[in-house]
C-alpha cells in the first residue's frame, strides 16, 4: 500500500494536506489556485438567467460546463463527474486536469465554501445512499480526497478564483466528482457562478472525452461506414423489388411495402450515425459538441428503432411475406410501439441532462423507470414470439415456414438486447464500461 497527498497554494500562504492509504494503486489530486484571466463579474438577473439558459441547452456530458448554483447553508452540490484514465508505469505523468473558476457575490464574506473532489472509492464517495444523505457538511468534507477553500477576496473580485487539480491514479479508470460545499449557517443561500473544464491529458486528440466515452467516436465512425454500405445495397434492392411489383404478382406486391419500410429504417439509422459522428467530432474539439445535433441523432435513432420493431412484429404476423400489408397494420404498430419508444427516448434524454447524473453512474435502464421499460420490452418479445408461433403453424409453404423457424428466432434476439445490457450493467460491468458495451450491443444487433 502507499499514501497519496494533496497540497494547494492559495493567494495567502495556506497549505491544505490530506492523506489516504490505499492498496495496490495510488490516486492523487493536487490543486493549484491563482487568479483567472479577466472575466466580467456577476451582473444583473438577466445575465444569471442567460447563463442558466445556456446551461440548460447543454447536455450533461459536456466537459466544458458553466452555470450558477444556489448553495444552501450546510449543503453540498455536485457540479459534474468525469471518468479519468490511469497511468500504470509512471505516476509523474498526470492522468488528467480539472480547471475550475469560481465567482462569488461581494456580500458573501459570511460564508465558508469549499471545492471538494471525491473519487468512486467506498471511503470517498461510493454513490448516492441513505448513509451519504445523512452526513453533515463537515463529514462529507472529510470524505473528500481533496478540499480547497474558496478565497472570498479572490472569488468576489472581477477575475474570480481559479483552481486547478492534477489527477494522478493507478490500477484502473475512476470516476471523480467535483462538488461545492458550504459548511457555515449564514441563513441564506450562497450564489456561486462557475466555469469548469475537465480533460484526460493522455488521450491525445480525444482529451475532451471521459474514459467511458473514449471509443464512442470509433464506434459511430464504423457504424457510419456500415450503414452507408447498407443504404446503397438496400436502395439497389428496393429498385429490384419495385420492378417485381410491376409484374402484377402477389409476391411482388407484398414485398414492395416491406422493402420500402426497410429502406426507410436503414436511411434513418444512417442519419443517426452521421449526426452522432458529427456531434462527437465537434465535442473532440471543444468539449461541448452540438446539443441540437445530438438531440436530432437520438430522434432519428428512436424513429429507426420504431421502423425496425414494426417490421419485426409485422413479420411475426406474416405481413409482407405470407399476407399483404394494409394501412391499418401501420397504425396498430404505432399504437403498440409508440409509447414504449417515446418513453425510452425521454429516459435517455433524462440520462443526459438530469442533475442527478452529476453524482450517479448507474445505467439509466437500471433505474426504476428503466426496469419498467425493460418489462414492457419483454412483453413485446412475448407478443412477437406468440405471433411468430401462430404464423408458423398456419404457413403452408415449406420454404416460408423454414424462414419463420430460422430467421424469426434470430430476429427475436433484438428484443433481448435491452434487458441483457441492463443486467450486465447491474451485475458485471464497471460503471465506466456499460456505455460503450450497451451502445455496441444495441447498434450491433440492430
Amino acid at each position: 500500500s502507499s499514501s497519496s497527498s494533496f497540497s494547494s497554494t492559495a493567494r495567502s500562504p495556506t497549505l491544505i494536506v490530506a492523506s489516504a492509504v490505499e492498496s495496490s494503486w495510488v490516486s492523487s489530486a493536487s490543486p493549484r489556485t491563482n487568479m483567472a484571466p479577466a472575466m466580467p463579474p456577476l451582473g444583473s438577473a438577466v445575465r444569471v438567467a442567460g447563463v442558466l439558459a445556456v446551461l440548460a441547452a447543454q447536455c450533461c456530458d459536456a466537459l466544458v460546463a458553466e452555470g450558477v448554483v444556489a448553495l444552501p447553508g450546510n449543503g453540498t452540490i455536485f457540479l459534474t463527474k468525469f471518468c479519468y484514465t490511469y497511468e500504470l508505469e509512471d505516476l509523474r505523468h498526470r492522468a488528467g486536469i480539472v480547471n475550475l473558476t469560481v465567482h462569488l457575490p461581494v456580500e458573501s464574506h459570511r460564508h465558508h465554501a469549499h471545492v471538494l473532489l471525491f473519487d468512486d472509492e467506498d471511503h470517498s464517495y461510493p454513490g448516492p445512499s441513505d448513509e451519504w444523505n445523512a452526513m453533515s457538511c463537515q463529514q462529507r468534507t472529510q470524505h473528500a480526497r481533496v478540499s480547497q477553500r474558496i478565497d472570498w477576496v479572490a472569488a468576489s473580485g472581477l477575475e474570480g478564483q481559479r483552481i486547478a487539480f492534477d489527477i494522478e491514479q493507478k490500477l484502473r479508470p475512476r470516476w471523480w466528482y467535483i462538488a461545492i460545499a458550504e459548511c457555515s449557517d449564514a441563513g441564506e443561500d450562497l450564489l456561486v457562478e462557475y466555469q469548469m473544464h475537465a480533460t484526460n491529458t493522455g488521450y491525445g486528440w480525444a482529451v475532451e472525452f471521459s474514459t467511458d466515452k473514449r471509443f464512442m467516436p470509433h464506434v459511430f465512425a464504423a457504424l457510419l461506414v456500415v450503414y452507408a454500405c447498407l443504404s446503397l445495397a438496400q436502395l439497389h434492392s428496393n429498385r429490384a423489388v419495385a420492378l417485381r411489383a410491376k409484374d402484377d404478382s402477389a409476391n411482388g406486391k407484398a414485398a414492395h411495402p416491406f422493402a420500402q419500410i426497410l429502406t426507410a429504417g436503414v436511411l434513418l439509422a444512417l442519419g443517426d450515425s452521421l449526426f452522432s459522428a458529427l456531434h462527437l467530432a465537434v465535442f473532440a474539439s471543444n468539449g461541448v459538441g452540438l446539443a441540437w445535433v445530438q438531440v436530432l441523432s437520438q430522434l432519428l435513432s428512436v424513429t429507426a428503432n420504431f421502423v425496425l420493431a414494426s417490421l419485426l412484429l409485422l413479420v411475426s404476423q406474416g405481413k409482407c411475406i405470407s399476407y399483404v400489408m394494409i394501412a391499418n397494420d401501420a397504425w396498430s404498430m404505432l399504437r403498440l410501439l409508440g409509447p414504449f419508444l417515446v418513453s425510452c427516448f425521454f429516459l435517455e434524454m433524462w440520462g443526459e441532462s438530469s442533475v442527478s447524473r452529476n453524482y450517479d453512474t448507474n445505467y439509466v435502464y437500471t433505474t426504476p423507470v428503466g426496469w419498467a421499460l425493460i418489462f414492457v420490452d419483454l412483453l413485446l418479445l412475448s407478443i412477437y414470439a406468440t405471433g411468430l408461433r401462430k404464423t408458423y403453424k398456419a404457413e403452408h409453404s415449406p420454404d416460408v415456414a423454414v424462414f419463420y423457424s430460422r430467421w424469426g428466432v434470430v430476429y427475436g434476439l433484438w428484443f433481448l438486447v435491452l434487458p441483457v445490457t441492463a443486467l450486465l450493467a447491474q451485475l458485471v460491468l464497471a460503471p465506466y464500461a456499460w456505455l460503450i458495451v450497451s451502445t455496441v450491443a444495441k447498434k450491433g444487433v440492430t
